[in-house]
């Protein structure tokens, strides 16, 4: 469906979503100064007021966080209007975001929430009646992830096509076409022709809900010790090449960078056979069913996986963003220790520059 579309069928249902006796409301004509999708007056017995309307099709996050921006800016100097997002639906978390933000909200599949004066009208837990495939390359695919790895990792730092298509050794032609998917979906947008990320955190809200740890390979071993910092301590002593490719992750990685909570298992990526065999017969592993205490992964994200990778105490661990995606849906305390690494690590990082203009 299109946006006008989707406005029709708001305009046809909106007593349906919210079904309230004398509860009355008027479309205007859209809003000459374009700054409103639409704008409809509401009446309850004694009350009066607008509903300043910005409809939103793409609700990733990063998205949702600038159009709240942009209405919320454009509804200042209106008397007796509230703001409101209207989407096809709004998921729980993205419902609580515009509550924070004092805009209501209205989705087609039937959550409302609306609030001005003493009138409050809330009817939430409908599910998703627009289900929808993703259109375009996802960004999160292996290749194209190397493009928010070096814009995540890049600080302040605004990349111009072919500089970044040179850093993550990718055609330009290929960056070019992702950067236009990028800033589609509002995660980038353009200073003299250079991309600047925006929303970050939001991105890394999106990429998550599009990994899993489980998308790797993943191969259970015993290796004999008698802890896992005395695995770790016999994988630092293989003294293993730089033409090989490995990189602790999950819980073994965070607690060299950003230590939270106890461990009884080592997760380490492996590139491919060269490093497998080695680890196997370094550290004189056997393969389990259950019980192990390391894991090898091949990785899911053969290309990407370890860039910006680093070395810290003799060992090389995934870079921050990886470990916030592995640690993120691991279930012994995973999401603790993702959200330790994303306010000691990586939001430092990201709030040394103002994203959201």
């Amino acid at each position: 469906m299109q946006e006008k579309e989707y406005l029709a069928k708001l305009e046809e249902s909106l007593s349906e979503l919210m079904p309230l006796d004398e509860l009355e409301f008027k479309f205007m004509s859209q809003d000459l100064s374009n700054h409103f999708d639409l704008i409809v007056e509401v009446s309850y017995p004694d009350l009066h007021f607008k509903m300043l309307i910005e409809f939103v099709a793409q609700i990733n996050l990063s998205n949702l966080k600038n159009r709240i921006s942009r209405l919320k800016d454009s509804a200042i100097g209106w008397d007796r209007a509230v703001p409101v997002l209207v989407a096809p639906y709004l998921s729980p978390k993205r419902q609580e975001l515009c509550r924070e933000e004092g805009v209501g909200f209205i989705d087609l599949s039937g959550n409302v929430y609306l609030k001005f004066k003493s009138l409050f009208i809330e009817r939430i837990g409908f599910p998703n009646k627009f289900p929808v495939k993703r259109q375009g390359r996802s960004p999160f695919s292996d290749k194209a992830s190397l493009i928010l790895r070096a814009l995540l990792l890049g600080g302040r730092r605004l990349w111009g096509i072919r500089e970044l298509a040179q850093e993550i050794a990718l055609d330009p032609g290929y960056v070019s076409r992702m950067a236009k998917e990028l800033e589609k979906r509002g995660y980038v947008n353009r200073i003299d022709s250079k991309l600047r990320l925006r929303f970050p955190e939001g991105i890394l809200e999106d990429w998550v809900r599009s990994y899993s740890l489980n998308k790797n390979q993943l191969s259970s071993y015993f290796c004999m010790a008698d802890s896992v910092h005395a695995v770790l301590h016999r994988l630092r002593s293989l003294q293993i090449s730089n033409n090989l490719q490995y990189a602790l992750s999950v819980q073994a990685g965070a607690n060299l960078v950003a230590p939270y909570s106890n461990f009884k298992e080592v997760h380490i990526y492996a590139k491919g056979a060269k490093e497998i065999e080695l680890l196997e017969k370094g550290l004189n592993l056997n393969p389990v069913e259950q019980g192990g205490n390391l894991v090898i992964m091949q990785p899911y994200y053969r290309n990407s996986v370890f860039y910006g990778s680093q070395l810290v105490d003799g060992l090389r661990i995934v870079s921050d963003i990886q470990l916030y995606l592995d640690l993120y849906g691991y279930p012994l305390r995973g999401l603790e220790q993702a959200e330790h690494l994303l306010e000691k690590r990586i939001r430092p990082v990201l709030e040394e520059f103002n994203y959201n203009e």
